[in-house]
């Protein structure tokens, strides 16, 4: 018995050092895209910065992170999890305009990345993308969060001039931001009008969306390029655009304006298999797709009328569109 369970522990520490070691696959888009040089983005000690970190970091270790960013003048005015931030195109539209209204100039990623903790350091282009190559990002790991601080510090002193002083002494955590004008779980009949679905912008995707759509969605629909703006849509004549958010389920629930009273540690996901409408149940912790519908003048979302998130893209629209067909009977 000892040794069961002492091996049940063992594995649950491992999964979840494992489940915590992994950045998202939004924050890889980004991370991908830098161009990383030897020396810190210049300017950070004369402005303010965002530290987006991934939700492994305890309380402890932010206002750890805090204590060090003081004292060598960097300015951070706000940690956020990163999973909300990066979780979506209408999400990241609201966080880019409150970045802008706070005058943050530089976003600090906190990753907790194959047992090492990695920081790095970027200059916030001031959009919805938030990060780009044309500014020199800078990047340092270490097994210790403490040493890794400690070099963030020798490096900031040691290459600019502290030009920051009124710095906050604890780590300030949390929003109030309003993501949607209004949300409905459920579902609007105005998709039967010609509805506007943003590609993803590679060919596999793109290919499989379309295929998925051709088979499943028997109204007007036009594949769109996802820069376009609601209003742009509107403007082309879209009453609708399709969107998803790709986050941890209980963050997707909160952002998407649901009852988080009612999100457990698993989330029953309705879902269809050959045709029959089933449930199965998907930890609220894991990464997910949630699709939804947006009306392209008036900003309101329609969620549809039950939870049908799913772990891959492509069976989280499945679901959404066969629940809607379903409930708009088409």
């Amino acid at each position: 018995m000892t040794f069961v369970r002492y091996l049940s522990l063992f594995l649950l520490l491992l999964c979840f050092t494992f489940c915590s070691a992994q950045p998202s696959s939004e924050e890889d888009k980004i991370t991908n895209n830098l161009n990383f040089g030897s020396d810190l983005p210049p300017g950070l000690l004369a402005a303010r910065s965002m530290v987006l970190y991934e939700p492994g970091f305890t309380r402890t270790e932010l206002e750890e992170a805090q204590k060090y960013f003081q004292q060598a003048g960097i300015d951070v005015i706000s940690y956020l999890d990163v999973d909300y931030v990066l979780s979506g195109l209408d999400p990241s539209n609201v966080f880019s305009n409150y970045f802008n209204s706070r005058a943050v100039k530089f976003l600090i990623l906190l990753q907790k990345k194959d047992s090492e903790y990695q920081s790095i350091f970027t200059e916030y282009n001031g959009t919805r993308a938030f990060a780009d190559k044309n500014h020199v990002s800078w990047k340092q790991s270490h097994v210790s969060f403490v040493e890794l601080l400690r070099t963030i510090y020798r490096f900031a002193i040691s290459t600019q001039k502290k030009e920051n002083f009124l710095i906050n002494d604890v780590p300030e955590t949390g929003f109030a931001l309003r993501f949607f004008k209004e949300q409905g779980e459920r579902f609007s009949a105005d998709v039967k009008f010609k509805s506007a679905i943003p590609r993803f912008n590679n060919d596999a995707d793109d290919k499989e969306l379309e295929t998925i759509l051709r088979e499943k969605f028997p109204v007007k629909w036009e594949l769109v390029d996802p820069a376009l703006t609601d209003a742009e849509l509107d403007q082309k004549g879209y009453r609708m655009v399709l969107r998803f958010v790709h986050t941890r389920g209980d963050v997707a629930r909160d952002l998407l304006g649901y009852d988080v009273t009612q999100t457990a540690s698993s989330l029953s996901t309705s879902y269809f298999e050959e045709n029959i409408p089933k449930i199965k149940t998907i930890p609220s912790k894991r990464m997910i797709y949630k699709f939804y519908f947006k009306n392209t003048e008036y900003g309101n979302i329609f969620l549809g009328t039950k939870w049908d998130a799913d772990e891959t893209w492509q069976d989280a629209l499945k679901n959404h569109i066969l629940i809607l067909r379903q409930e708009l009977k088409f």
